[in-house]
């Protein structure tokens, strides 16, 4: 996987997450502006926390593209007309779509947090942020508890590429082949916890 590559993950990832939004706030009855601000956080909001968090500056304000692609989806879903009831959500286009966002994400946020010389617990922490900020952002202003922490596996992908990435980290094997191969386990693993519905136990 080449870094090519990789930015075309990242966008593929951040489509998805926006069309998250969108279909949040349609189901919401929000007005057009309220389903716009949804998506772009949904997309953007795990970067922006994770660069605050690092005291870097975020990459909305210094690239277009998070404004054109949250853009794009929002003209896309006025165009084709979606509604409340849509299942767009749980057809197999967006859950691979979504899932590449989520590994993306995740392995971006675990490189962020080694770059900034983070120990292992905050390149962990980073790797979660960047892939699940957006969706807890977005669950939080529509106040509900945040899907990551109630259902699914999906937060427990990103906390074991963050541990993995920083493993590779620690023996010096964070190249192009190794992240090429945690990529695609990590999509694997994802798409096999939503097939089989896994889930994390509960206490109560």
């Amino acid at each position: 996987m080449n870094s090519h590559i990789f930015e075309i993950a990242v966008i593929i990832g951040s489509l998805a997450f926006a069309l998250s939004g969108v279909l949040t706030g349609i189901r919401k009855d929000l007005d057009v502006m309220g389903v716009f601000i949804l998506a772009f956080l949904t997309a953007n909001g795990g970067g922006v926390l994770r660069d605050l968090m690092i005291d870097r500056q975020p990459a909305i304000l210094v690239s277009l593209m998070p404004l054109w692609l949250t853009s794009v989806v929002v003209v896309g879903a006025w165009i084709l007309k979606i509604q409340r009831g849509s299942t767009l959500e749980r057809t197999w286009v967006f859950v691979v779509s979504d899932s590449v966002g989520l590994v993306a994400f995740s392995i971006t946020g675990s490189l962020v947090g080694i770059e900034a010389g983070l120990h292992a617990f905050g390149v962990i922490i980073l790797s979660f942020l960047t892939a699940t900020g957006g969706g807890i952002v977005r669950d939080l202003l529509i106040n509900e508890v945040p899907l990551v922490l109630r259902a699914d596996f999906y937060g427990s992908i990103a906390l074991l590429l963050g541990i993995a990435i920083y493993l590779l980290y620690l023996t010096d094997g964070v190249n192009l082949l190794t992240l090429s191969v945690l990529f695609a386990v990590g999509l694997i693993l994802r798409l096999t916890a939503y097939k089989y519905k896994w889930q994390l136990p509960k206490l109560g």
